[in-house]
């Protein structure tokens, strides 16, 4: 493998018994949600011990079920990605500066997780586990819905269309290449939070929609110069 040609890991495998053997001081499970809560179980089951976290989007139902395990474990999620993955498109500096939230976890184990990765330079928020999937429901999961949406969308009309798309839709869409195992867990898992944004977002754009039929260029400038002006003072704020 390339990662352990370049150093960055020592050895891989998929044995488990093996990999325990190493004697880690934190096992990090960087997986699907789903596949996730199998390693999970399979800690469990080996009754390890050791501290124990995880990248995966939803929280709620990982730390449930880490916690009728017995395990040691502080649900993760660093808020940096990419639409591809994999060790050959994987960047060095991904994760610096990006937001990393914790959940879950005692207090001695938030600690720990948030000094590492503080010191990879992420900056750490902490929250619970059910907090986090409405949060992210509605900032994360409902987006790469509507990019994926959006080119079902395309595709059912015409797919020729995609000749004549621009930049505009290659930013709208640049998620919908995203892994479709890792997205068909998330959407699953958190299903209630993102199905009730689906419900808010449908009457807003019956709202916009009623206002176009209309022809209503006042009320639709003031809602366009409204959200215009508050995404331009976004990433001002963070």
């Amino acid at each position: 493998s390339s990662a352990v040609e370049c150093g960055i890991f020592e050895v891989l495998t998929d044995d488990m018994d093996e990999f325990l053997d190493f004697n880690p001081d934190l096992i990090y499970i960087a997986v699907p949600v789903n596949a996730g809560i199998e390693v999970l179980q399979e800690l469990g089951h080996k009754n390890v011990r050791t501290l124990i976290t995880d990248a995966c989007s939803t929280k709620a139902t990982i730390c449930y079920e880490a916690g009728k395990l017995g395990l040691n474990f502080c649900g993760g999620h660093p808020i940096a990605g990419k639409e591809v993955s994999g060790f050959a498109n994987s960047e060095a500096e991904l994760l610096k500066g990006a937001l990393h939230i914790l959940t879950d976890g005692d207090e001695a184990s938030v600690e720990i997780l948030k000094k590492l990765h503080e010191k990879i330079g992420m900056k750490v928020k902490v929250m619970k586990a059910e907090y986090h999937d409405e949060i992210f429901g509605v900032v994360s999961h409902f987006p790469h819905l509507i990019s994926f949406a959006l080119m079902e969308l395309i595709l059912k009309k015409d797919k020729n269309l995609l000749e004549y798309t621009g930049g505009g839709f290659k930013d709208f869409t640049r998620i919908a290449a995203s892994d479709p195992v890792m997205w068909s867990d998330i959407f699953t898992d958190n299903s209630e939070h993102i199905s009730n944004v689906i419900d808010e977002y449908i009457d807003i754009l019956n709202d916009w929609k009623q206002q176009i039929n209309k022809k209503e260029k006042p009320v639709l400038m003031k809602k366009i110069r409204h959200v215009s002006s508050a995404r331009q003072c976004l990433y001002e704020k963070i």
